[in-house]
């Protein structure tokens, strides 16, 4: 038990508000998409909607298969940009648009850039673009955005 903690501290450092800058990107997250996954996460979330699970149903529907919970590409971004800020700094905001469906057996690949960054009574305040696409390059997500509070480092 203490050494996957050891192994956490060290993976996910610390990032401060003066690490960062205007135009860094953040490191991609792909996400391999499959139905055990679709699954998992409409049993963790107790959302059995049958059109994220039942392959009949979706293609009454006239849906090739069933189709991911778009909620699913929320908690991607906060993934992606979490890891990226590391455990001091905090999500304040999370914004995004599904534009396409996504099916067992497709991949996303999720991105980030920072757009801007000030410094705020709450801490330094980092603002980024976020895109979602699959693999075939079309975007799965468009526009979105996320607000991250980073801490300040200590200037003794």
């Amino acid at each position: 038990m203490m050494k996957n903690r050891l192994a956490a501290q060290v993976r996910y450092q610390v990032r401060y508000y003066e690490d960062v800058q205007v135009g860094q990107e953040i490191t991609p997250l792909v996400k391999e998409i499959g139905m055990a996954r679709m699954m998992a996460y409409g049993a963790a979330t107790w959302d059995f909607i049958r059109l994220h699970y039942d392959a009949d149903y979706a293609r009454e529907l006239g849906f090739a298969a069933p189709v991911m919970d778009g909620q699913m590409l929320g908690g991607f971004l906060t993934q992606l940009v979490q890891d990226w800020a590391g455990p001091g700094a905090f999500l304040r905001k999370l914004a995004f648009r599904n534009r396409i469906m996504v099916y067992p057996g497709d991949s996303i690949t999720c991105r980030g850039v920072v757009t801007d960054c000030s410094i705020e009574d709450a801490g330094g305040m980092v603002e980024c673009d976020l895109s979602v696409e699959n693999q075939r390059g079309e975007k799965v997500v468009a526009p979105a955005s996320a607000l991250v509070r980073f801490p300040l480092r200590d200037k003794k």
